[in-house]
């Protein structure tokens, strides 16, 4: 009896030392999201002229930014695909993600200057997602 107990404690001590371990990198190797980014017709005149970026910023559950994807000189609706490469912060990936956008012309992201343009989706997706659409309907002033 004795002898089942520390077998079962045994796998029981693997199995968890191996979801600890493979659950992070499983979810890193699976993320994908991808989709379009819009703008809001009225505020197609705000639109920056050449030199305008368009970051693509992925946050887990507890709103902490884990990818990012910069498009350089977006044409409308710009297409965005991010993958494990775009990951700035792969341990904090979780199964669920918040997708947003900014557009701006300074080049910094977090830095919110007059004229930037700035969309999210309100629902969030899972770590693999397609046909995520995001419009820009926030204009800084």
């Amino acid at each position: 009896m004795l002898r089942k107990l520390l077998v079962l404690a045994a796998l029981a001590a693997a199995l968890f030392t191996g979801w600890k371990f493979a659950y992070p990198a499983t979810l890193k190797y699976l993320f994908r999201a991808s989709g379009t980014v819009s703008i809001r017709p009225d505020l197609l005149t705000a639109l920056p002229g050449s030199n305008s970026m368009l970051f693509v910023v992925v946050r887990n559950d507890g709103g902490v930014p884990v990818a990012v994807k910069k498009i350089i000189n977006p044409v409308f609706p710009a297409r965005f695909d991010i993958g494990p490469s775009s990951l700035i912060m792969p341990d904090l990936l979780t199964r669920r993600v918040y997708l947003e956008a900014a557009l701006n012309t300074h080049g910094q992201l977090g830095a919110i200057k007059r004229g930037d343009l700035r969309g999210q989706m309100n629902n969030g997706v899972w770590i693999i997602s397609k046909g995520s659409e995001i419009t820009l309907d926030g204009l800084a002033k």
